[in-house]
């Protein structure tokens, strides 16, 4: 059996506005497109494109310039536009949809590190055959998201 590998390309702008020394104001607007794959069988499966649009308030809560500590509060709104998944040239039904996400968080900067955890909830969908979707997107009580970077 040989592995397929999904790829996809995609294109963002990032805009970023810093109103005081401690609230920035960030938008992205990203636009995800993907290939289609053959599998094995022949059948063919291209995902649906993903738009999406995402607004951040950033507050620097806390700075210590000596230990190299600083800690931001922040505030998202992001929309999330995808488009339907196809199977064969096919449009398939219960995928796709809009939705917004609100997600409160904190990130925590040391030294070289960074370390994120926010809740995102949806607070608006309007998805595709909605009561037959089975994917994550949109259709989740909500989600933890936690990350950590290190520069080197």
């Amino acid at each position: 059996m040989r592995r397929r590998i999904i790829s996809g390309y995609s294109l963002g702008l990032i805009a970023t506005r810093e109103f005081t020394p401690g609230v920035t104001f960030n938008q992205e607007l990203s636009y995800i497109g993907f290939t289609e794959n053959t599998y094995d069988d022949g059948n063919r499966t291209r995902f649906g494109q993903e738009i999406r649009a995402n607004s951040a308030l950033i507050y620097r809560a806390y700075m210590d310039m000596d230990s190299r500590l600083r800690v931001d509060l922040t505030l998202e709104a992001q929309y999330l536009h995808l488009g339907r998944d196809e199977t064969n040239g096919v449009k398939e039904q219960a995928t796709g949809g809009d939705m917004v996400y609100g997600m409160p968080g904190v990130r925590i900067y040391w030294r070289e590190y960074s370390l994120a955890l926010g809740y995102k909830t949806p607070i608006w969908e309007n998805l595709n055959e909605q009561d037959e979707q089975q994917g994550g997107e949109g259709t989740e009580a909500y989600r933890l998201i936690f990350t950590l970077s290190a520069l080197f």
